[in-house]
Order: C-alpha cells, then sequence, then structure tokens
C-alpha cells in the first residue's frame, strides 16, 4: 500500500532533482535481434528480418552515444549478453562512452516462461558475457519487461 506521507515528503524534498523541475532517465535497450533469436533461432535464416534486428546495435547505439556526447547526457544501455558477444563493438563503446552498462538477461528469453534454474543461467551467463567488457553491471532490466514470482526470489 502507498504511504501517502512518504510520498508527499519524497514530492516535497527536492534535492534529488537538484533544484530542477524534472528529471529525465535517458535509458536504451540494445536487443538487437536476441529478441527474434530467443522466438525461434530459424529467423536467423531469415536475413532480411535479422538485419533489421541488427541495425540498433551496429548502427544505432553509435549514433545514440554521439548525440549524448554532443549534449553532455549519461544514459544507461541494457544489453543481452549475446548482444554483446555478437556485437562486441556496441557495448565497449557503450563504456568509452562513460555510460552505464546494465543487465537485460542472456538471450532476451522472458523469465515469466522459465524455470528458477534457467533463470539464473541466463543471468549468470548475462553477467558474464558483459564482464568479459569490464562492465560491471548493477541495474537489470527483465528481457520483455516480464518477471515472475520467482525472478525475484
Amino acid at each position: 500500500m502507498l504511504d501517502v506521507n512518504a510520498t508527499q515528503h519524497f514530492i516535497a524534498d527536492d534535492k534529488w532533482r537538484g533544484g530542477n523541475a524534472a528529471v529525465a532517465l535517458l535509458t536504451f535497450d540494445v536487443d538487437g535481434d536476441t529478441p527474434l533469436l530467443a522466438e525461434d533461432e530459424h529467423y536467423a535464416h531469415h536475413l532480411s528480418t535479422m538485419s533489421h534486428g541488427a541495425y540498433g546495435p551496429k548502427v544505432g547505439i553509435f549514433r545514440i552515444i554521439e548525440m549524448l556526447a554532443r549534449h553532455e547526457k549519461p544514459a544507461t544501455f541494457f544489453f543481452p549478453g549475446l548482444t554483446a558477444e555478437r556485437y562486441p563493438r556496441s557495448i565497449e563503446a557503450a563504456l568509452e562512452a562513460g555510460h552505464e552498462v546494465a543487465l537485460h538477461g542472456y538471450t532476451h528469453r522472458s523469465p515469466v516462461y522459465n524455470t528458477p534454474e534457467v533463470q539464473v543461467d541466463e543471468l549468470e551467463r548475462g553477467l558474464g558475457a558483459l564482464a568479459k567488457h569490464g562492465a560491471k553491471p548493477i541495474g537489470y532490466r527483465a528481457p520483455m519487461w516480464s518477471t515472475a514470482k520467482t525472478t525475484m526470489e
């Protein structure tokens, strides 16, 4: 249940906003083609579909990083481990630019449809893939924005 007094205090205390009227968080999911491959590996044979999915980690992320640099803004990039493995230059560019790299699973499979053991494996493999590039994620965004009760456990 929402604690109204705590919420009113939080809203009234603008220190977290640094005196600004509002704060925006810039976050980007660098899924690439992982959602397609997580859905069905036969998509690997669909070159035009895979090309569409690869645009983000091959082109888009670099444009976003350049735009953020022009405006001197930090961001968080959520990477599935498989994207980091398939497109290492994209994670390296985010890290080199000083952005936060956070975990977005390994294969981008929804935790809801996996056993607790598979969920742990996805997290550990994802962390391992990001660690190979020097990333030490503290943030996590569940693949497909889905969590199960066992995910939190």
